[in-house]
């Protein structure tokens, strides 16, 4: 089974540690978008009322990253734009399944 299959289901802490000890680009590059997806996930669960900003926040902090004014660890993608996006509709979900 590929490892990667279950990066969706990890909790933004576990994700946050592998980021942490990845030294190699394209890992970084690849957890971003699972890392951003579950942050945003927890986060909106947790309080709902922070899905406007985040669905503000998310395409604009890829767009800082782009113009390179942010000190990220990984590059700026679409998929982590959509990862972070994705992650505020799983909150909600999360939150109204209660």
């Amino acid at each position: 089974m590929d490892p990667r299959a279950s990066l969706p289901n990890l909790d933004h802490a576990t994700l946050y540690r592998m980021r942490r000890s990845a030294s190699d680009q394209a890992l970084q590059d690849l957890l971003a978008g699972y890392e951003h997806r579950a942050f945003a996930r927890e986060a909106v669960a947790e309080q709902p009322w922070l899905a406007p900003s985040l669905l503000v926040a998310t395409p604009l902090y890829q767009l800082a990253k782009l113009a390179g004014v942010t000190n990220s660890r990984s590059a700026p993608s679409m998929s982590q734009m959509g990862h972070g996006l994705l992650g505020v509709g799983e909150g909600l979900l999360q939150r109204w399944r209660k």
